[in-house]
């Protein structure tokens, strides 16, 4: 299935962005997670902190 470390880790990375860039999702109304993410983006003012935060170390 994979070759080495390195392979399975650019193979992850890939699925990774297809499956959060690409693959629409029908929880999120048949958006992919990026558009979803927009559009909560533009509403925002209107529900501050409605979206999830992430930390950064």
């Amino acid at each position: 299935m994979f070759d080495s470390l390195e392979d399975a880790r650019r193979k992850l990375a890939l699925w990774r962005y297809d499956y959060n860039n690409v693959r629409p999702h029908s929880s999120l109304g048949n958006q992919t997670p990026a558009e979803a993410r927009r559009t909560l983006e533009q509403f925002e003012g209107s529900a501050p902190g409605a979206l999830a935060q992430f930390e950064t170390q």
